[in-house]
């Protein structure tokens, strides 16, 4: 099988990430186009990316074995068995061929689904629930990232509930605000976004630094950011502690169940009741941490998300 990915140069998590788990499953024969530069160059997800938040690596090099030759002549001649197109490339197509191609996916990663009008073309979705005809396509994680955190699995537990982010809102930051008096040994911070003029709010820690924090804590908190599937969901699910999160309108496959291998709250009298059920019993903590890891390693990572997608855009092709 040979896949086109038209790429879009500005960083977005959810095709990034199921470019890295495709190029892992197939190697040369998925061509990036054009060639998406700040992936190679350890970009994961974030528009404004300074030094020390980069992953070194986390994207293998292409080593010159891409051949992004005669790009548009393939595409029309069906050299290509699926092409597939971030949501902010697609213009690509149409500025370049008549028609579509006959096995063409459109990966809508954006924080809310982007209405796109029936056509020749598949969509997989980020933020859907499964209910509006898209495939849901989550993020996942790539196996560079899982063991860059479980480097750190050894760290002792400074903190009881850990949280590091910037706020899109005000929202998650009166909820944290409101989790820290109760649990007054607790790492939650949320800095100001990062900005062109203002790179590095005061308070954000480089990545390195962020994951040896987060396995410092006993629980690990995901909340909702502009979208409800974060990066930062799968990076918790990796730690070696206790993962809470917010519910969401999400469809995953194969999901974290509730309460076997994640905890999952509607508010903060929710979370608080369901942390201090658990967070005493040892076994059952070590049990629940287990679990979610082998899920995450069995289900989320991004080869088999890679996998999923493959499976699901098959189907809807029939082949």
């Amino acid at each position: 099988m040979r896949i086109l990915f038209l790429t879009h140069p500005y960083p977005n998590y959810v095709p990034d990430l199921l470019l890295h788990g495709l190029r892992k499953l197939m190697g040369a024969n998925v061509v990036d186009y054009p060639r998406k530069d700040c992936l190679y160059d350890g970009v994961l997800g974030l528009g404004v990316c300074t030094p020390d938040q980069r992953c070194p690596g986390w994207f293998q090099n292409d080593h010159g074995q891409i051949d992004r030759s005669d790009i548009w002549h393939k595409a029309r001649s069906g050299f290509f068995d699926i092409v597939v197109s971030d949501l902010r490339a697609i213009g690509q197509l149409s500025s370049h061929l008549d028609t579509w191609p006959r096995h063409s996916v459109v990966i809508d990663g954006e924080d809310k689904p982007y209405p796109l009008s029936p056509g020749p073309y598949v969509v997989c979705r980020r933020e859907t629930d499964g209910s509006d005809f898209s495939i849901p396509l989550p993020m996942a994680l790539p196996e560079e990232i899982f063991n860059w955190i479980r480097r750190y699995d050894g760290l002792a537990k400074r903190y009881s509930i850990g949280f590091l982010g910037s706020s899109h809102n005000d929202t998650r930051k009166r909820f944290i605000e409101a989790l820290s008096t109760h649990y007054p040994d607790a790492l939650l911070y949320s800095t100001a976004l990062p900005r062109d003029d203002n790179p590095c709010p005061d308070g954000r820690v480089g990545r390195d630094q962020y994951y040896r924090k987060l396995q410092q804590c006993k629980i690990v908190l995901s909340l909702p950011g502009a979208g409800n599937d974060t990066f930062r969901f799968w990076e918790h699910a990796a730690c070696n502690a206790l993962h809470a999160a917010a519910s969401a309108p999400l469809y995953i496959p194969c999901d974290f169940d509730s309460n076997q291998d994640i905890i999952r709250f509607s508010g903060l009298d929710e979370l608080r009741k369901k942390i201090d059920a658990i967070v005493h019993d040892h076994h059952r903590c070590k049990e629940q941490i287990r679990r979610s890891r082998d899920k995450l390693l069995t289900f989320h990572m991004t080869s088999k998300r890679a996998a999923y997608f493959l499976e699901r855009v098959g189907q809807a092709f029939g082949t």
